[in-house]
């Protein structure tokens, strides 16, 4: 049991997937018992039927053993039970940053909810009382008045306490109430509408928040032993039923359970799970009584079976054959069902183009921040839900760039590598002095050797002025290499190189200068000496 004591203010988030106007509306499926429609500034109420649009700021309201269903653009689906006052504050109302804003004021009874998963930061909120509370992608209910509960079967729920106030959180098979501070336990009925209705009348109670406790726990074991009941009364004499069509997937697997009933001998009862998994036989006995099964099923990316939406349950016998399916909830945000990271890797690189491709794996069923730092400082981070390869764009010169994909259950995956960016443009070598110079040197006295020397100096001016962006530095004497650099040898861009020269004869030095782009600067110096 987990206590929250402060005062709250409960809220649903979530986030349309389509893209709808401030006209929005819902749409009722269902109008059953008493149920009546209030406009904006109007006293009167009058009756809603089925197929009646539903708008921002209708008040709806059900009398005894009556219930309005309405749903919106999206698929997903409100229920109002009997004997409840709502107010539709917002419905899907634009804010201007592309998001949408839904609050819905229940004042009295509860109302059941079924909201599709959603992808964008939209809100939508049920309010009750001084409570709010906060849903993503969700199957529940919430309600309340004075005292407030919610409950979840599929999904989470944020309760906050007012805008900035602390919050806390129930997960699927969660229940959640009180006032003055909140009270949080793990039912077998969370989420079901029999409990609801046992939920509004504790809340109503008056009684301390310990005796609540108390009340809620014998309602839930009320509720479980009912629906074992009527699952046996309601058993064929040969055949099968589910304690519930849906189940959430997260650290315990999938677990599938029901009652039997058959006096065949070879009758099979078995679980199916994709094309991989098949139970064993779960008809343990066939005297013709009721009896329970229970199957569990390990669910992880591991095995494959983590992208499956449901499960079979298969009975045949000589007289009968049956298929009944469980829808099924993945929760990959779980560590004992997410167990795989994803997979990245660096497949190649083009220096000149300044571009790399990234390879990423391992996103069926899942997501993943995928972040890029370059040099240890972070540059950028994106969603990605889907196998491919990303095009890194490369930032001139050689830097470290290191890629972490970051899955929904905290698995994290790793990619490093330096690369190079050296775009082409065009650059020159500038030689000092006069392309072509003659010099006037006296020969030597009698027996001392002819050496004339000179220094040739030359200025690579690239554009980016610095040497680490060069290939090759080469420089031939009358064709014949006399110097030549590569790579982290070439320190400077400007050189002073001695040379000898010849006598009576052209001496003629040829530079080439090769850019990691695979720019080539030539230049040519000659001297002649008289």
């Amino acid at each position: 049991m987990k206590t929250s004591p402060f005062r709250l203010l409960p809220v649903l988030f979530l986030i349309p997937s389509l893209v709808f106007s401030a006209s929005v509306a819902g749409k009722v499926r269902a109008a059953l018992g008493e149920c009546e429609r209030q406009k904006a500034k109007q006293v009167k109420w009058s009756p809603l039927v089925v197929g009646a649009s539903i708008f921002q700021t209708d008040r709806l309201r059900t009398g005894a053993e009556s219930e309005i269903i309405f749903g919106l653009p999206d698929g997903s689906t409100v229920s109002i039970a009997e004997n409840a006052e709502v107010e539709i504050e917002r419905l899907l109302e634009p804010d201007g940053k592309g998001s949408f804003d839904t609050r819905l004021n229940v004042e009295d009874g509860f109302v059941k909810f079924a909201i599709k998963k959603q992808k964008k930061q939209s809100k939508f909120r049920f309010k009750t009382g001084v409570h709010t509370a906060s849903i993503r992608g969700t199957d529940g209910f919430v309600g309340g008045g004075e005292n407030f509960f919610a409950s979840l079967s599929t999904g989470k729920l944020d309760v906050q306490t007012g805008e900035d106030g602390p919050a806390s959180s129930i997960g699927a098979g969660e229940t959640i109430f009180g006032k003055d501070s909140l009270v949080t336990l793990k039912l077998a009925s969370s989420g079901n509408p029999k409990l609801a209705r046992r939920l509004v009348a504790i809340m109503k109670s008056g009684k301390a928040l310990d005796e609540m406790v108390k009340d809620v726990k014998a309602a839930d074991a009320s509720v479980q032993e009912e629906m074992k009941k009527a699952a046996v009364e309601s058993l064929p004499e040969n055949g099968f039923t589910l304690d519930a069509e849906s189940a959430e997937v997260c650290e315990a697997g999938l677990t599938v359970s029901g009652n039997y009933r058959t006096a065949d001998p070879n009758a099979k009862l078995v679980v199916k799970l994709g094309k991989t998994f098949t139970s064993s036989n779960l008809v343990a006995v066939a005297d013709g009584a009721p009896h329970a099964f229970v199957q569990n099923i390990p669910v992880n990316d591991a095995n494959g079976l983590w992208t499956e939406t449901e499960a079979q349950v298969v009975f045949t016998s000589a007289k009968a054959k049956d298929t009944k399916k469980v829808a099924v909830g993945v929760n990959a945000s779980c560590a004992g069902v997410n167990q795989v990271a994803p997979q990245i890797q660096f497949v190649s690189y083009d220096s000149v183009a300044c571009k790399a491709q990234l390879s990423v794996g391992g996103m069926q069923g899942d997501e993943a921040l995928l972040a890029l730092s370059v040099d240890g400082s972070a540059t950028s981070e994106e969603t990605v839900s889907k196998n491919g390869q990303r095009t890194v764009k490369l930032v001139p010169g050689v830097h470290e760039y290191v890629y972490t994909a970051t899955d929904l259950a905290k698995n994290v995956a790793t990619a490093k590598k330096s690369m190079g960016c050296y775009p082409v443009q065009r650059f020159v070598v500038e030689v000092f002095g006069e392309p072509n110079e003659n010099l006037l040197v006296p020969p030597p006295p009698m027996g001392i050797a002819d050496r004339i020397g000179k220094t040739l100096q030359f200025k690579i001016k690239n554009p980016e002025n610095d040497p680490q962006f060069l290939y090759r530095v080469t420089v031939r004497q009358n064709g014949k290499v006399i110097l030549q650099e590569t790579l982290s040898q070439i320190q400077s861009l400007d050189y002073d190189i001695p040379v000898e020269l010849v006598r009576g004869a052209k001496n003629k030095f040829d530079i080439e200068v090769i850019h990691k782009s695979g720019f080539k600067a030539k230049a040519v110096k000659r001297f002649e000496v008289r």
